[in-house]
């Protein structure tokens, strides 16, 4: 597990899927902006409430976060 890469694609989430600013995203997120950053920049291991609050509120794949396989989201089974 390398954490730039999972803070790369917490980026890449925010920037790319949602379209956010590191502002809006924290605020929704209900973390500090500095501690996004942190995460970001892959200076520590996102903890296991901001995994869950990225799922819960948008449908993030956590696997595809810590491994890079597969898609940033979820897609709902038909």
């Amino acid at each position: 597990m390398n954490l730039k890469d999972i803070g790369e694609r917490i980026r890449l989430f925010r920037m790319e899927v949602l379209n956010l600013s590191q502002r809006e995203f924290a605020q929704r997120m209900g973390v500090a902006q500095g501690n996004l950053s942190s995460l970001e920049k892959g200076h520590q291991l996102p903890s296991c409430f901001f995994l869950w609050c990225l799922h819960a509120t948008y449908q993030a794949n956590v696997h595809w976060l810590f491994t890079g396989d597969g898609e940033p989201v979820v897609k709902a089974n038909k």
